[in-house]
């Protein structure tokens, strides 16, 4: 894939060895943390929890192994086609992260129609966003963050359902979340910055971690 001539990662500087650690030791870390949460949420929720909840959680899981081996995969990889190729993959992977954070919560949703509305309108986002990553690489990255953003933030139309249906600690958590998410795009965008990716995803680390405890605090 080639991107636009104008586009910004074509300018922008390379990335030292020491920039680059720094970045596949978040992502190690981030991974390593998942390995460790994920299994004991899945077994909690296997002794306690029905069926239903315990496959969305499953997707959760998947969306985030999916979302940080990629951008591992990605991030790592030289400049190449192969880059290229991971990065869509990469891009995309956030989408089904949004949207599988979601889906571990859905559950909960005591009224049907608003967890099946809400899964609906979140899916359909993300199927929209990975088609564009996919069929147009490199096109309207800048707009993407937007799309992210919003997409993360689109449950509050559901406000009142969620805030009946999960503890305090859970909606508090969630919005630390995603304030993390959008104080972090700062840095995302700051392609001068020494660290600059490394800080990036530490924030994107930090984010997730505040969204897992959202959901084990549901699910427990």
């Amino acid at each position: 894939m080639t991107l636009p001539t104008d586009h910004y990662k074509l300018t922008r500087r390379e990335l030292s060895l020491h920039e680059l650690l720094a970045d596949g030791i978040v992502h190690a870390l981030a991974l390593l943390a998942g390995v460790i949460a994920f299994p004991l949420l899945l077994f909690h929720a296997l002794q306690t929890a029905n069926a239903g909840t315990f496959v969305a959680l499953a997707v959760y899981a998947a969306g985030f192994f999916l979302l940080w081996g990629f951008s591992l995969a990605h991030n790592m990889t030289p400049p190449s086609a192969l880059k290229w190729l991971l990065r869509r993959f990469d891009h995309s992977m956030i989408y089904v992260m949004i949207a599988g954070t979601y889906t571990a919560l859905i559950p909960h949703l005591e009224n049907p129609a608003w967890a099946w509305a809400l899964g609906l309108v979140v899916w359909t986002g993300a199927a929209i966003g990975i088609i564009v990553k996919v069929v147009l690489p490199g096109r309207y990255d800048r707009l993407s963050i937007m799309a992210y953003i919003l997409l993360g933030w689109i449950g509050v139309i559901a406000i009142g359902p969620v805030s009946a249906a999960l503890p305090e600690e859970s909606l508090w958590l969630l919005a630390a979340g995603g304030l993390t998410y959008i104080a972090g795009v700062g840095f995302h965008v700051w392609h001068a910055l020494q660290f600059q990716n490394a800080i990036w995803h530490s924030f994107v680390a930090v984010a997730a971690g505040l969204h897992f405890g959202a959901v084990a605090v549901a699910v427990a």
